[in-house]
């Protein structure tokens, strides 16, 4: 992952040993570029958090990540997409992918330019704990302002050793972009 001077983020898909170079991509995703990713365009309505959920357990039970690591991401796009729903007032849009077959990267982009603070809340608050919990849950986690709003990112390793690729997996098993 790079980011260019503009503050753009740029991804480069794995490819095949002895295969075509890797693909640069920039912006908002379109489709996935691997069998290991997913690309995925959200209304900006409350409906949409379930929709996120659904498709990244989906991929992560496609991909073999272990069961506790999948419930830990799933809870984390869960609160990276909430956020994004709530602050943002464009289009949202989620990426996720294994990458060497140890680690998911989760990126959530936005139109809102602001980065997100975790805050302290009172105990008996009914929110503001979201990005403290991701935080707490990811390798790493960050968010990148580009030209056209905001990328909220997270890493977690998923396994010390590679996973097997999966062995009915289609080119793209999770091509589900709206327009």
């Amino acid at each position: 992952m790079t980011v260019n001077p503009a503050g753009a983020i740029a991804t480069a898909s794995p490819s095949p040993p002895n295969g075509p170079p890797p693909r640069r991509r920039t912006g908002p995703p379109d489709v996935p570029t691997t069998p290991r990713g997913l690309a995925l365009r959200l209304a900006t309505d409350p409906a949409a958090v379930g929709r996120a959920r659904r498709t990244a357990a989906g991929a992560l039970r496609c991909w073999g990540v272990p069961d506790t690591a999948a419930d830990d991401i799933v809870l984390m796009v869960d609160e990276l997409v909430t956020n994004a729903i709530e602050h943002a007032a464009g289009p949202v849009w989620l990426r996720l992918w294994l990458r060497r077959g140890r680690c998911v990267i989760c990126q959530v982009g936005d139109s809102c330019h602001e980065t997100p603070q975790p805050r302290p809340s009172d105990p008996d608050a009914e929110n503001g704990r979201g990005l403290l919990l991701v935080a707490a849950l990811a390798d790493a986690l960050g968010t990148r302002v580009t030209t056209t709003g905001k990328i909220t990112w997270f890493r977690r390793r998923v396994r010390d050793g590679r996973i097997p690729a999966p062995r009915t997996a289609s080119p793209h098993p999770f091509i589900d972009v709206d327009s």
